[in-house]
């Protein structure tokens, strides 16, 4: 089986991804970087579907998930639950979790040849800004 780096691992040491706040409670927002095979993004979005459609989601704390490409570069944004690191292990370790990154394996690959663990495929946040923390404008009068 060939490494995909589709997985949720956490930020690479040193690098906090983004956090927000959601109805939930504290979330993360992950960004995965990966190349695809150009076409198919048909076939990694069906993955990914029927994968969302098991327990895996709520094993992995995912609230939401976009796929986005541009011709050989998929990037997989997620925003998640905060999960201890013992539960992401775990489900790492999930037969549905191999599964799906096998079959992904056949339409994607690492982005940097220097890939080495999930985590070096996760971007790094350098810049954020949300609306919430903008004062509402006061309407004269």
């Amino acid at each position: 089986m060939r490494a995909t780096g589709w997985s949720h691992s956490g930020p690479a040491p040193g690098v906090r991804p983004g956090r927000t706040t959601g109805e939930r409670g504290p979330m993360s927002r992950l960004v995965i970087v990966n190349r695809i095979i150009p076409g198919a993004e048909g076939r990694v979005a069906q993955i990914f579907a029927e994968s969302d459609e098991t327990e895996l989601p709520s094993l992995t704390g995912v609230r939401h998930r976009s796929l986005y490409c541009l011709h050989d570069l998929c990037v997989h944004l997620m925003e998640t639950d905060d999960v201890g690191a013992d539960a992401l292990a775990a489900a790492r370790n999930h037969p549905l979790f191999q599964q799906v990154n096998e079959r992904l394996s056949a339409h994607t690959s690492p982005y940097l040849p220097t890939w080495r663990s999930p985590r070096d495929a996760i971007a790094n946040c350098f810049y954020r800004w949300d609306a919430a923390d903008v004062p509402a404008p006061r309407v004269a009068g």
